[in-house]
């Protein structure tokens, strides 16, 4: 290829001619210019032609323009890839696979759903009974009934996998009236709620000691967790000890040394003008707290001061303690308390006819409305009956495990136990109901599986019929 100055030379050899004679006679130089032709004009302008388009393509940047500025951020479109049906090729069923999925496996699996969902309704109405608890029920009925809950929700839909109750991977050979058996486990759900919150509560709440307020504190059965409403009792709440369970043992009492877990909480009872007492601090390691106040069968004057005298506690005997714990999650499992716990005793009298509340009483009431507890244990009994000897209490007025010990805090169904049973029926009914739908979603669809694969069976038994017909008569033939 030429470069540019040897195209640039050829254009002036190819130019305009010239010559130059020298007249030998007179000294001069006679200069002659001859006129280009016009097919050398031609050439002339084609070379330089030739030249411009030349150089122009020599000017042009060869290779892939890069911009100055970078591309801007683009995510690349993604599609989902689906394998035609047609395709693909499902692996061979197993041997208990082909059992399941038949007649009588899908009727096992619903009958196992149908019994699991039985044993968790049983469960969830009666754990929190308070039989249950008194028999050391109440626990091993509550772990059985989160298995079957487990069971029922993750177990059975998988079996179901298996017994072609559910749809498949490629979305075909379902039934598609298979969709109520599906649609049984959305109504178990809302079964169960209203089933628990019904007939549970009902359980759970117990059952009266007496009529209405005709039962004296010293007729009740002792841990019983059984109601009352009883036409005595009096809870002096000005004599309330508070007693603080820690983590670790350590000395706590300056007057008598002793080490233990439990130690006085120092709970103001005089909150009058001037009394001098100050809020406690919460000690280290702090994991539960206990309110305990003695119950005297009636109210007397010596037993509303904040020091009670031994010929008043001769006079008026204890009939009780009223006892009010605070309790969570962290405590249960032995740790540090996770959030403020402060338990209150508010005790209740005359709640079946006129409900007033002890805590803003002042004048003289009986008629105290409770539940009958189990005691304490005796650490929690040894630590107040150590504090109420040291402001004089005879060894007779301590708390034991022969007392009786109340919860006395104000419950609604207590007072008025007609209008708590009204709403414990109707969701009862309302439960029952879904109850009685769920169990029919499982088992109508099962019911009509029953028909068709029968007449699956009879199609299949009359084809092989036909073709044993066509075979003989071929042979024949």
């Amino acid at each position: 290829m030429p470069t540019l100055a040897a195209l640039q030379i050829a254009a002036a050899d190819d130019g305009a001619l010239s010559s130059s004679d020298e007249d030998s006679e007179g000294g001069q130089v006679v200069q002659l210019q001859t006129l280009p032709s016009e097919g050398e004009a031609r050439k002339g302008q084609y070379q330089q032609n030739l030249i411009k388009v030349e150089i122009d393509r020599m000017k042009k940047v060869s290779g892939v323009p890069v911009p100055l500025t970078p591309a801007p951020p683009q995510s690349p479109g993604r599609t989902k890839k689906v394998i035609p049906n047609d395709f693909i090729m499902p692996a061979p069923p197993s041997a208990l696979e082909r059992t399941l999925n038949s007649t009588l496996g899908r009727t096992l699996t619903v009958f196992v759903m149908v019994v699991n969902f039985i044993g968790l309704l049983a469960c969830a109405v009666s754990w929190n009974a308070p039989d249950r608890w008194l028999n050391a029920e109440a626990i091993p009925i509550l772990i059985l009934g989160f298995l079957l809950l487990t069971s029922l929700y993750t177990a059975t839909p998988a079996l179901a996998q298996l017994a072609g109750l559910m749809p498949s991977s490629t979305g075909v050979d379902w039934k598609p009236y298979l969709v109520f058996y599906r649609l049984a486990y959305f109504c178990s759900v809302p079964a169960l709620v209203f089933m628990y919150i019904g007939p549970g509560g009902r359980e759970s709440h117990g059952f009266p000691e007496g009529d209405v307020e005709d039962i004296s504190l010293t007729e009740l059965t002792r841990g019983s967790y059984k109601y009352f409403r009883a036409n005595d009792g009096f809870v002096a709440l000005n004599l309330t000890k508070g007693i603080t369970e820690t983590l670790e043992r350590g000395e706590h009492n300056v007057n008598v040394p002793r080490m233990s877990r439990f130690r006085d909480a120092q709970i103001v009872n005089n909150r009058e003008p001037f009394s001098n007492e100050v809020e406690p601090t919460v000690p280290p390691g702090f994991q539960e707290t206990y309110r305990i106040a003695p119950v005297f069968l009636s109210w007397a004057p010596c037993v509303t001061r904040y020091r009670i005298s031994a010929g008043c506690l001769k006079q008026n005997e204890v009939a009780g303690w009223a006892i009010a714990t605070s309790r969570a999650a962290c405590t249960t499992f032995r740790m540090v308390s996770c959030r403020v716990q402060d338990p209150q005793l508010e005790p209740t009298y005359r709640c079946a006819t006129n409900p007033i509340a002890g805590s803003s009483y002042a004048d003289p009431i009986q008629g105290l409305c409770g539940r009958s507890t189990i005691p304490p244990s005796d650490e929690v009994q040894d630590e107040p009956s150590a504090l109420l000897l040291l402001d004089g209490w005879p060894e007779s007025s301590l708390p034991n495990s022969t007392h009786g010990w109340y919860d006395v805090w104000p419950d609604d169904c207590i007072a008025d136990i007609n209008e708590c049973e009204q709403r414990w029926t109707m969701y009862e009914q309302v439960g029952l109901s879904l109850c009685g739908l769920t169990i029919l979603l499982a088992v109508v669809p099962l019911a009509i599986d029953w028909t068709v694969d029968a007449r699956f069976r009879s199609a299949l038994k009359f084809q092989e019929d036909l073709k044993k017909k066509t075979n003989k008569a071929a042979s024949v033939f």
